[in-house]
Parts: structure tokens; C-alpha cells; sequence
């Protein structure tokens, strides 16, 4: 499969479960999937970016916190049980085999206090940092994609409450970009309700201009 194939087979497929259908991993598949998520996350991390963030003398505008199989199951419970979620991520977190949590770092005071009168150049570089980080999600995403393994983007929902970053031990300059659900096709379970993604059918070449300048 060459990289426009790859790019086109990839697709969004949401799947949800209820907590009772969470079950644990196979050690053996664990082991083989941990060492292939985590060699497509740091081939991910190739994706270019223009300043160095520079926070915890890590140079990546990025950060991406894993969650395995068990961890996300206690997540979903968490979701659901403590704090009383009925929206979309409890069985979101129950039907996957890991989720990746993909969060950015802003420069800009902006995004802790939309009061404060934000600084230009710090605004600018956050566009950067940002569309940074997005490339490191996409390159995830592909990599996964070309392992087999079925993804799905999500904005996080909850995920992006300050409770949840707490829970889970996210520092609160971060700002979550994507949560990334995972499946592992040897678990594929076609009990689950699966959605597939809305926009896939609406795309177009309409956007793309070609630049003409008169001599």
C-alpha cells in the first residue's frame, strides 16, 4: 500500500460498549501491540515544528499520555460511575484496547484566562505549536493505520475537563488535542455498536486552487 492508498484507507469508526464487555488483554497480544503503539508514537514524533516548546527541557509542543486496556476500562468505569457521564466517552473507553490521550502546549495566557489581553507573537507561535502537534496526531494515526489497527479521533469530551486531567495526571498546561481510540483487529467485536464517521462521503477536490498570475 503506497502513502496516498494509506491515507485514503484510513477512516473514522467510532465503537462503543458497555462496561460489562470490557475484558482484559491477552499478556502475549498486549506485549505485541505496547511495542508497536509505542514505535508509532515515536516515529510520530518526526513530524515537523517550528519552536521549540522548550517545557521540561522537552523540546515538542506535544505530549501523548497512554492508556492501556485495563487503564482505560478503569477510566470508563470512572466516567461513569464517580462522575456521572452519559454522554459518549464511558463506552467509547470500555470498547477500546488503548486509548492515547494527545494534548499540546500553548504559550499564550489566553487559554487559562480568556480575560488577559493576549500577546501577539505568543498567539502566533501557539498556531504553530498546534498545527504541529496535529501533524503528530495524523502521522499516529497513519502509522496505526498501516499496522491494521482501527482508530478513531476523538475532541475528548470529558477528557478535556480539569477533573480528568487531574485523574489521570495530566499537567494543567496542557490542552488535549485528540483522543485516540484504538482497536486491535484479533478483538474485533461485531456485538459492539459501531458508527462510522460522517464526513467521509461529503469530501471534494472543490478546495484545492491553482494560483494563476497575470505577467
Amino acid at each position: 500500500m503506497n502513502i496516498h492508498q494509506l491515507i485514503r484507507a484510513r477512516k473514522t469508526e467510532k465503537i462503543l460498549a458497555e462496561l460489562s464487555d470490557a475484558t482484559p488483554i491477552p499478556t502475549p497480544l498486549h506485549e505485541e501491540k505496547r511495542t508497536l503503539i509505542l514505535e508509532a508514537l515515536e516515529t510520530s514524533g518526526w513530524a515537523p515544528f517550528h519552536y521549540p516548546r522548550q517545557v521540561n527541557d522537552l523540546a515538542e509542543p506535544w505530549r501523548a499520555h497512554i492508556l492501556w486496556d485495563q487503564e482505560a476500562h478503569q477510566v470508563a468505569h470512572h466516567l461513569q460511575t464517580n462522575l456521572g457521564v452519559t454522554t459518549k466517552e464511558p463506552k467509547l473507553a470500555a470498547a477500546c484496547h488503548c486509548l492515547i490521550l494527545a494534548t499540546w502546549l500553548p504559550e499564550s495566557d489566553i487559554w487559562k484566562n480568556p480575560q488577559s489581553p493576549p500577546k501577539p507573537e505568543a498567539l502566533a507561535r501557539d498556531e504553530e505549536h498546534l498545527a504541529a502537534s496535529a501533524a503528530m496526531v495524523q502521522n499516529l494515526l497513519l502509522s496505526l493505520t498501516a499496522e491494521g489497527l482501527g482508530t478513531y479521533w476523538s475532541s475528548g469530551g470529558k477528557f478535556r475537563s480539569p477533573e480528568m486531567f487531574r485523574y489521570l495526571g495530566i499537567s494543567e498546561n496542557e490542552r488535549l488535542l485528540a483522543a485516540i481510540f484504538i482497536e486491535y483487529p484479533e478483538l474485533r467485536n461485531d456485538q459492539h455498536e459501531r458508527k462510522p464517521g460522517a464526513l467521509r462521503d461529503k469530501r471534494s477536490t472543490a478546495w484545492i486552487r491553482e494560483v494563476r498570475l497575470a505577467e
